[in-house]
């Protein structure tokens, strides 16, 4: 029964981290890079945890000091985490560092220790992949149990405190007493109350508004707020939309985009659905409103819309519907601003326009910033779309008034001033202002002369820039030094190939020893993939915020095949040089399929599998004294492998190469391996 404390700690891992992962996003948006910056706190606290515990010999107090301590940290920090980003304050990026590497870094410390100290239960064996193993089993346990748990109990408590139960049974493996089935018996009860603590913690965070819904859903953190008659709605802790619009810019936005349209029969909506109020007094015969999140279409009903809404068809997977749904529209209109997620940025990329255009006549994207300024990053922004626009349409208009907006079209672009009923409002004087063909020419000067690369689901090009106007919100110091630092790596595309062979040689020379190369550059390896994996499934699918258990729980699963199977038979040297070999034709087989097809959950499988395979392999060739030592070694290394990867991937690695270049970077690396094994042996 060694095992059994084994996977519930795995249980109780993958809880941590998607708890840690979903509050964190759900509290600074939730953008998908900052995926990367919260494990690489969490991977730093473990590698050091491990390497530190790994020599502890009273490893049981340990084990249970660790874990109490990790249960009360993480309660304590969540509300901790909510009070610091209060609605009534500006959001301030020091405060999302400060406390998220706390959080992060403190859990990890206390995970990795704990890893270790349980290796002691199995300190006879030959290999760590027993170890390794049955934690994999309860990650992926724990991975599906977090999903599915989201349907009943959809509030960050409850998750915290069922992965606290399953905490302090570990510790009744090693110590059976009263205090500590009573300490379970209160955990349990606490469960009843989550939901009203975590309106409590909400309520601090949200202080002046009344808060009317809140809901965990698998893409986002819902939260309805009020103040007297205005309701608004939250969607990762920010704005999406409120029953009280800006009204000209939604008068502006419903007008222009049907001016340029021959007929205004059909129209599609991403982003913002403040226009659809606006949009149906033009007699619109179907409006077709596109969110991946169905729960978001109750709110838009109850709390925005006025009248009724038979003309309005709700639907969740846009690319789905536009490959068996044969319609047209007249126009297609994105809204939603700056893309501040991968899954955003995905609606500006040439993928998309190209599957738009056979679906409509025009498509109108509103812009953000002004005509009188624009600054560079929102200038590079609106020259990646405009020249990913261009390569799909003939045609553009401009139209500069509040807020800026692009039209693109296949067909002529007329403007149709009949359209409008408020005549004093869309006078000659202002469409004559704000279709200036002065301002037109100026603009597209501006905008030609800055050669930006097209915005790609590879190269995400106005992601980037959109994060950079975000950080120019608060630092306009740190926003240039970044906007130069990604202007030097648009550069250095041109020198890719060389860039790849100089990461071939220190790969190849960067460990005296071949295994310990091999265990560092699969923690960079699985990590990179993994990473990418969730990116790219996160564009496709959408509901990585949900998912995300899941997928590292597949993983994981891989990952526990791979150790368990590692430990039923003695290995050689050639048995290492073999599996770098499968690995690297694993992993140009991905570099090949990805780039083609959407990624598939047997691709996260094997990956695990190798990873974990390769890991029990080597732990039973270096081994020297005990079993506990070389795994808290080898874990420890196989986590700064990692950590490398969450550091350097979103902020270089993927500006420099693209996302799937860097999957490529990974084929170097596995190639290296084998090549200088093949020297040893």
């Amino acid at each position: 029964m060694a095992f059994f404390p084994i996977i519930l700690k795995g249980i109780s891992g993958i809880f941590l981290q998607s708890i840690i992962l979903r509050e964190i996003f759900s509290s600074f948006f939730g953008n998908e890079l900052l995926f990367s910056i919260v494990i690489s706190y969490y991977l730093l606290g473990g590698a050091l945890g491990s390497y530190i515990f790994r020599k502890i010999r009273n490893y049981i107090r340990n084990y249970i000091f660790l874990t109490i301590l990790e249960i009360l940290l993480l309660i304590f920090f969540i509300p901790l985490l909510r009070f610091s980003s209060n609605i009534s304050q500006l959001l301030s990026n020091l405060r999302f560092f400060i406390f998220s590497f706390l959080l992060s870094f403190s859990c990890g410390f206390f995970e990795g220790g704990r890893f270790i100290l349980l290796s002691f239960l199995y300190k006879d064996e030959r290999s760590s992949g027993k170890v390794y193993g049955f934690e994999g089993i309860g990650f992926l346990i724990g991975g599906f149990l977090f999903y599915f748990l989201l349907f009943f109990k959809k509030d960050i408590f409850f998750l915290i405190l069922f992965s606290s139960f399953f905490n302090f049974l570990t510790i009744l493996y090693f110590k059976k007493s009263l205090n500590i089935i009573s300490i379970l018996i209160l955990i349990l009860c606490l469960t009843i109350i989550s939901e009203k603590i975590e309106l409590a913690t909400l309520a601090k965070k949200y202080t002046g508004f009344d808060i009317v819904e809140n809901q965990e859903t698998f893409f986002n953190k819902i939260t309805v707020i009020k103040k007297e008659n205005q309701y608004i709605f939250l969607s990762n802790g920010f704005q999406e939309w409120t029953n009280q619009t800006d009204y000209f810019s939604v008068k502006n936005i419903a007008f222009f985009s049907l001016a340029y349209c021959k007929k205004n029969e059909r129209v599609g909506i991403y982003g913002n659905p403040e226009i659809i109020e606006e949009i149906k007094k033009y007699n619109v015969r179907e409006i077709y409103f596109f969110d991946i999140d169905k729960e978001k279409f109750k709110f838009i009903n109850k709390y925005l819309l006025k009248s009724d809404i038979n003309q309005v068809y709700f639907l969740n997977d846009i690319n789905r519907f536009l490959k068996e749904n044969k319609i047209k529209f007249d126009c297609f209109v994105i809204n939603s601003g700056l893309p501040m997620t991968i899954r955003e940025n995905y609606f500006f990329t040439q993928e998309f326009f190209e599957k738009i255009k056979e679906n409509t006549e025009n498509l109108l994207i509103v812009l953000p910033g002004t005509y009188d300024y624009l600054g560079q990053t929102l200038l590079n922004f609106h020259s990646s779309i405009y020249n990913t626009g261009k390569k799909y349409f003939k045609n553009q208009q401009v139209i500069f008034t509040y807020p800026m907006m692009i039209v693109f079209s296949n067909n002529e672009l007329k403007l149709n001033k009949l359209l409008s009923a408020d005549w004093e409002f869309f006078n000659d004087n202002y469409l004559n202002f704000v279709t200036d063909e002065i301002k037109k020419k100026q603009y597209f000067e501006k905008l030609i002369d800055i050669t930006d690369n097209l915005n790609e689901i590879s190269n995400q090009t106005c992601l980037y820039n959109s994060i950079l106007y975000y950080i120019s919100c608060f630092s306009s110091k740190l926003e240039k030094i970044l906007n130069k630092f990604f202007s030097v790596l648009n550069k250095m595309k041109n020198f890719m190939p060389i860039i790849f062979i100089i990461l071939f040689f220190i790969s190849l020379f960067s460990f005296r020893c071949p295994y310990l190369n091999i265990i560092f550059t699969n923690g960079f390896s699985s990590l990179t993939f993994e990473t990418i994996f969730i990116f790219l499934f996160q564009i496709y699918y959408g509901f990585v915020y949900g998912f995300i258990s899941g997928i590292i729980g597949i993983f994981m699963t891989g990952l526990s095949f791979g150790s368990l199977i590692s430990v039923l038979k003695s290995h050689s040297k050639k048995t290492v040089y073999n599996s770098e070999i499968i690995h690297f034709l694993f992993y140009l087989f991905t570099y090949l399929l990805l780039s083609k097809i959407r990624p598939y959950l047997f691709l996260i499988f094997f990956s695990g599998f190798f990873t974990g395979w390769e890991f029990g392999i080597i732990s039973y060739l270096v081994r020297k004294e005990n079993i506990v030592e070389t795994t808290g070694k080898l874990y420890s290394i196989d986590l700064i492998g990692a950590l490398f990867s969450s550091l350097f991937l979103p902020v270089l690695l993927i500006p420099l190469f693209g996302i799937y270049n860097c999957l490529l970077l990974i084929v170097v690396l596995k190639f290296s391996n084998f090549l200088r094994l093949n020297f040893l042996f």
